[in-house]
């Protein structure tokens, strides 16, 4: 019987790792985000990154699964918002959309870095192509 737990709890933890893993995960900011992005976004506060990943989460998913803000770079999610809101003719309050598309960009895959991230602050895997391309 505890060896049929034990097995449960793996399957289960494993099924969690491998869901925060897929390219759809939507990550809740915290106050080193906040830190990273403010070069970029110089005034964008931890309340408004949780608002615009909110407004992305109830919105998006309303009609179809949500994308990783790291699929894309940060210039493309200002015209991929606008292409939906336009097709699918979506009402969005400019205020609204604009907290999205701030929270997208902070976490794109063009997105600052933080200065420890990766070897030698490049946010580059060791051994894959992105960190020989670095070196």
């Amino acid at each position: 019987m505890a060896r049929w737990i034990a097995l449960g709890s793996a399957v289960l933890g494993a099924m969690l790792v491998l869901a925060c893993a897929h390219a759809g995960f939507v990550p809740q900011p915290t106050v080193l985000d906040v830190e990273r992005v403010q070069p970029a976004d110089p005034g964008l506060s931890l309340e408004e990154m949780q608002a615009g990943r909110s407004i992305y989460l109830q919105r998006c998913s309303s009609c179809h699964a949500v994308h990783g803000p790291g699929e894309y770079r940060g210039d493309q999610w200002p015209d991929l918002i606008a292409r939906m809101q336009r097709e699918k003719k979506i009402k969005l309050p400019e205020h609204d959309r604009e907290l999205m598309v701030r929270y997208l960009i902070a976490f794109s895959s063009t997105a600052p870095k933080s200065p420890d991230a990766g070897v030698g602050g490049s946010g580059a895997v060791p051994g894959s192509s992105e960190h020989a391309a670095a070196r």
